[in-house]
């Protein structure tokens, strides 16, 4: 398949879920006794900002957002009028086990909504242009990762793989991921981005795949790891989830889902105590209810056969 140039830029923009780190909070924010403290690391992406609004406004659960710098920390507090105390600072790249642990005392569940971030390099589109204009092949944009620390391995590995570690050390009982649908395709097009020319810096999929595999090897915790479709930013008004496994909805003309739909999705995993892997995207119902019918959820649950295979 032939791509464009904006079908390279989209592609990335709605498969990735962003943002990626975390400073110990000085004391658990007050909350009914019966609500479930909630860590969400990547509160500062746009996903992450979604599953934080909506925990907040669940009396069931009590979030702490997770975000990489001050600037994040005073736009999440603002907007969802936090206290200091439930978004909190750090960087899963740079801190270690202990530390992260430490910020995960007395929590319940752990969200992880982290991710490597790429940025275009605008460059490359000159580069592209002036191809373009002299009949030369144009060739594919060029990527780079939004922090230097910030590419595939050190965030969507190592950087999964010790939150995951200090979840188990603080004793939470449930982990839920949000990670990305393509995990089955060595050459899908993602794998490509940020790549320099020793192979090193890409193969994002691949990374979120190895960490996955690691999760469900851990006996101690249970898990729920969420493949979203293309990521979109607006809903249309009637929806209905799909829920498959092992890359099957790649197979469909439309696989994207709402942003919003995918946050209300890993909110209900966290009710749920039962290991599951799956793959979803949402389709639009003509003429029917406004809103997002999960119902498509229960009935997977139910499907044994349905299993994600690593």
């Amino acid at each position: 398949m032939k791509l464009t140039l904006n079908t390279c830029v989209l592609l990335i923009i709605v498969s990735l879920c962003d943002g990626f780190s975390f400073r110990q909070p000085s004391a658990r924010p007050s909350s009914p006794l019966s609500a479930q403290r909630i860590v969400v690391t990547g509160a500062g992406g746009k996903t992450g900002q979604l599953v934080f609004e909506q925990l907040q406004a669940d009396s069931d659960f009590t979030p702490v957002g997770v975000v990489r710098s001050e600037k994040k920390a005073k736009l999440l507090r603002a907007k969802f009028n936090a206290n200091e105390d439930q978004v909190i600072i750090g960087d899963i790249c740079s801190s270690d086990e202990k530390e992260i642990a430490g910020w995960m005392t007395d929590a319940d569940a752990l969200v992880v909504a982290t991710s490597a971030v790429p940025v275009l390099k605008k460059r490359s589109l000159v580069k592209m242009l002036a191809k373009k204009l002299t009949f030369q092949n144009v060739g594919k944009p060029e990527f780079k990762w939004s922090a230097p620390d910030g590419f595939p391995e050190n965030v969507d590995y190592k950087g999964q793989l010790k939150q995951f570690d200090a979840a188990v050390s603080a004793g939470v009982k449930r982990i839920v991921v949000c990670s990305s649908m393509g995990g089955t395709q060595e050459d899908n097009f993602l794998n490509s981005i940020g790549k320099q020319e020793d192979g090193s810096g890409g193969d994002i999929l691949k990374w979120k795949r190895k960490a996955e595999q690691y999760l469900v090897g851990l006996k101690s915790v249970s898990h729920s790891i969420v493949h979203p479709g293309g990521l979109t930013n607006k809903p249309v008004p009637s929806r209905k989830l799909v829920v498959d496994v092992n890359d099957a909805l790649l197979a469909r003309k439309k696989r994207q889902i709402y942003r919003g739909d995918v946050a209300a999705v890993m909110v209900d995993q966290l009710r749920k105590t039962e290991n599951a892997v799956f793959d979803i995207v949402s389709e639009e119902v003509e003429g029917g209810e406004e809103g997002f019918d999960m119902a498509a959820m229960e009935l997977f649950e139910k499907q044994a056969e349905k299993q994600y295979v690593y």
